[in-house]
């Protein structure tokens, strides 16, 4: 069979909108069209079906761009995020000139960030969601999706503060004291506008506090000196802080601690 211009010499195998049987296409434009007709009857898995059945005519044919775009949000409507997120990434990268182009990269976010899990579970697609606001933000400085796309970046780094504090938290009622100032001292580090800024501060503190009435003598001054820093850091930079007043029984504990194993009372101040 002679291949003519534009036209594949196959046919495209799909499935049928009735019965579950097999439908053929003989062309993209056939494949496509009923593609965009199932989405707009909200028939999204269908559609995706479709659509990548245009798409195997070939990806640089007339209606490729189209039909990858339109592939990437049947998947999102049908709630396929990571499929979503893969198929918004090949138009990003097939079709770089497009127009669309920043938008699908807004839409990438929003699959990514539909991804994100609970706190508690494994964070990683809250941490691709964020990278890609980051590429967002430096490619597409005056789109109009920024605010939303910065409103979104803020709600995601909450929940990673949330637990990174969580596990502060976790290690401190195991009394592993050392691995939980750490972890809250994380929070401060990585995440200082987080609400749960000033809680760490003060986990951190109560963990080192707790860390220096434990250990042997010989440490126990430099490690009341370090529960003596975090309270003045936690009071310069969170002064109206409603855990301050926690934090100052603390200060006396570490305070009485220091002073016991040798501390200048004139250093101190």
């Amino acid at each position: 069979m002679p291949i003519r211009s534009g036209l594949l010499a196959f046919v495209v195998v799909a499935l049928g909108a009735c019965g579950g049987g097999p439908t053929t296409f003989g062309s993209a434009q056939e494949a496509y069209d009923r593609g965009v007709e199932a989405a707009e009857r909200g028939k999204h898995a269908l559609a995706a079906e479709y659509l990548r059945a245009a798409l195997d005519f070939g990806r640089t044919g007339e209606l490729a761009d189209d039909a990858q775009l339109a592939l990437a949000r049947a998947y999102a409507a049908d709630g396929q995020y990571l499929l979503a997120g893969n198929e918004f990434t090949r138009f990003i990268e097939f079709y770089r000139t497009d127009p669309r182009v920043e938008q699908a990269a807004y839409e990438r976010i929003q699959a990514y960030a539909a991804l994100s899990p609970r706190y508690e579970l494994d964070q990683t697609d809250t941490r691709q969601a964020l990278s890609y606001i980051r590429i967002f933000l430096q490619q597409y400085p005056a789109s109009p999706n920024v605010p939303a796309a910065e409103a979104l970046a803020a709600e995601l780094r909450e929940k990673l503060a949330r637990k990174e504090y969580q596990g502060g938290r976790l290690y401190e009622r195991r009394e592993y004291y050392e691995a939980a100032v750490i972890k809250y001292r994380g929070v401060l580090d990585e995440y200082p506008s987080s609400v749960y800024a000033d809680d760490a501060l003060l986990g951190a503190l109560r963990a080192q506090v707790a860390y220096a009435d434990g250990s042997v003598r010989d440490r126990q001054l430099s490690r009341y000196r370090a529960a003596l820093d975090l309270y003045d850091q936690l009071t310069t930079l969170f002064p109206q802080s409603p855990v301050l007043a926690e934090a100052q029984d603390l200060y006396d504990r570490a305070y009485g601690g220091w002073r016991a194993a040798g501390g200048d009372e004139t250093a101190a101040e």
